[in-house]
């Protein structure tokens, strides 16, 4: 008895058959079809949509798969006709054994058994305690130190910028100094909210930078006055910079959800 799986379904063609009806009058009695590309007419020559057939040498067709969802044929027919194109199509069709993907597809080439598949080199695994990797962690961070820079590449920048700060606050006037803390503290926690989010939540960053950028639009309306000197210059330039920023995050995360969106 044989069991023939049929799945090659690629999204908006018919269903190519594949398995011809003189294949299956040489099949054993009381094998199975199972064509779960019947939606689109079957791969196999002699499917039925919707029912389930028994050919004169006792061979069943199965048309019709309700607990088989439609996704995974698609998905398996996508990956063959990809492998395919990679393998140049009808036009260039060669196959390429230096290729990995090839070479673990491979089962009899030219006369020749290339089973089991070949063992493919990935990274070594860490066989480290987690105890030894932090106390290695640990030995580096020391070292790091031990081998520190000399004082005055480490204070040299500290006493500079509480020049420039004492400086600012002694000569710049009151109101000045309130928007400039503001600054600061914006810069802070725009730092603190960007860094700290993780690389694969990159809608919700959208959001947040989306967020910041209005509060930035905001301020940089309200500060725009009819006078044109450097305060309504920077508060245009923030403007622009800000509605860029919306623009942008909001194009993105739309291409994003359509990426998961099914096609019509």
């Amino acid at each position: 008895m044989d069991i023939v799986i049929c799945t090659a379904l690629i999204p908006g063609r018919p269903a190519p058959k594949l398995w011809l009806k003189e294949a299956v009058d040489v099949m054993k009695p009381g094998s199975v079809i199972v064509d779960l590309a019947y939606s689109k007419g079957g791969n196999c020559e002699l499917t039925v949509p919707g029912q389930i057939i028994t050919t004169q040498n006792n061979v069943k067709i199965l048309g019709i798969l309700d607990q088989m969802p439609a996704q995974a044929s698609q998905l398996y027919s996508s990956n063959l006709a990809h492998l395919l194109d990679d393998m140049g199509k009808s036009q260039n069709f060669k196959i390429n054994i230096e290729d990995d993907v090839i070479k673990g597809s491979l089962v009899l080439h030219e006369g020749q058994v290339r089973w089991p598949l070949p063992q493919i080199s990935v990274a070594a695994v860490s066989t480290k305690s987690p105890a030894a990797v932090k106390q290695e962690a640990l030995d580096k961070a020391k070292q790091s130190l031990a081998q520190g820079s000399s004082w005055k590449e480490t204070l040299l920048p500290v006493f500079l910028l509480l020049a420039v700060l004492f400086s600012v606050g002694h000569f710049a006037p009151e109101k000045f100094m309130g928007h400039f803390t503001v600054f600061v503290l914006s810069i802070f926690i725009g730092w603190q909210v960007i860094w700290n989010v993780s690389h694969s939540l990159h809608t919700p960053l959208m959001s947040v930078t989306n967020a910041i950028s209005g509060i930035i639009l905001i301020g940089g309306l309200l500060n725009m006055g009819s006078d044109f000197g450097l305060s309504s210059v920077l508060a245009f330039v923030a403007v622009l910079v800000a509605s860029i920023n919306i623009v942008g995050g909001f194009v993105v995360t739309h291409r994003m959800l359509k990426m998961f969106q099914k096609s019509k």
